[in-house]
């Protein structure tokens, strides 16, 4: 699809986004917290746009991410659903960008949001932009720690859903309650009585 058809599809995407819908641009994978990790996994190199529904600029946007999408892996996140997500990256504003190279770095983008500004940011450009620190990095320890707090929450949240249907609502926080403060103690309290 190029030219006048992109332009028509993001037409479509902004009125179904107006009206509530969630839609991602042709060839634009939508990441959410629970398929973060197997999307970055599946592309050496991933844009990562997170946006607002509301925002008017990631709706202009919407082209230049179709066009992209056609020569390179793009992916977009709803930052307002996926809070957590985005505070792996320290999102501040929408929309915010970010190239993703091999799980390892991560650069953040704050240039012009035309499709030829970013197709020279994401074959060249991100070699003279400066890198996320580990510490800030969504794969550096803190962001992992993040990552493997949100996955923990996320499985006792299934969990609870599962055991919801068959024991009942109460009885399942009971059992996911007790078996979340059951770990707790294994990995936190205990250790430290042991090195204390």
């Amino acid at each position: 699809m190029r030219g006048g058809g992109a332009l028509w599809l993001a037409a479509l995407c902004a009125a179904l986004q107006a009206s509530g819908v969630a839609c991602a641009p042709a060839g634009v994978t939508e990441v959410t917290t629970r398929n973060f990790d197997e999307v970055t996994k599946a592309h050496d190199t991933l844009l990562l746009v997170f946006y607002a529904p509301w925002c008017g600029h990631c709706k202009r946007l919407e082209p230049a991410l179709s066009e992209l999408a056609q020569s390179h892996d793009v992916a977009k996140a709803d930052g307002t659903e996926h809070r957590v997500l985005a505070a792996r990256f320290g999102v501040r504003g929408y929309p915010s960008l970010f190239l993703i190279k091999s799980r390892g770095d991560v650069y953040g983008y704050e240039g012009d949001r035309g499709a030829k500004a970013l197709d020279a940011f994401i074959k060249s450009g991100h070699r003279t932009a400066r890198r996320l620190s580990l510490l800030k990095s969504p794969f550096g320890p803190l962001g992992r720690a993040k990552g493997l707090c949100t996955a923990l929450g996320l499985l006792a949240q299934d969990q609870h859903a599962a055991l919801a249907t068959s024991i009942g609502e109460y009885a399942a926080y009971a059992v996911v309650g007790t078996v979340a403060l059951l770990l707790v103690i294994a990995v936190v309290v205990i250790p430290v009585l042991i090195l204390a």
